[in-house]
């Protein structure tokens, strides 16, 4: 009977999931990067098949333009992608409609971990992401909001 109840669970999971599949840009003046400065660009191209959830990103400042792909599993599977020639390993898990992400990644010699939570608006139009950063000099937050660019919400 737990198996049958495992199952069920992780259907009904999948099935109340959000999709962040769209084109995002980021909104400057509704995101707050903290001590970070923010960034002149800063998109995410989010493709969203339970339980995957492929996400290019490219950002841009006055340090200069760079992209990445993060390959993610919404179901605790370890996935590594690499972010500006880093190995960066997550995991990724429902928390309710929030898409909750612990990862870590050696930068340069330098330990980091960030958790991630992203949720996405009731109108399907806002993609909120909810980062903390925790470095050997400190720990940041910040709150980034994204507002889709392509008409076919889903």
């Amino acid at each position: 009977m737990k198996p049958l109840l495992a199952l069920f669970t992780l259907a009904f999971a999948a099935a109340a999931a959000p999709d962040f599949s769209g084109t995002w840009k980021v909104n400057v003046a509704k995101s707050n990067f903290g001590p970070m400065p923010s960034p002149e660009k800063y998109t995410r191209v989010i493709d969203h098949k339970e339980p995957s959830v492929k996400i290019e990103e490219t950002q841009a400042s006055d340090r200069g333009e760079w992209s990445g792909i993060l390959n993610l599993k919404t179901d605790g599977t370890e996935t590594t992608s690499e972010i500006r020639g880093n190995a960066l390993k997550s995991v990724s898990q429902w928390d309710g409609e929030v898409l909750s992400t612990k990862s870590k990644l050696d930068f340069n010699g330098t330990p980091i971990e960030l958790i991630d939570r992203l949720a996405l608006s009731a109108d399907k139009q806002t993609l909120t992401l909810q980062r903390k950063i925790d470095t050997p000099n400190g720990v940041l937050e910040q709150s980034v909001v994204f507002e889709r660019q392509n008409s076919t919400a889903k």
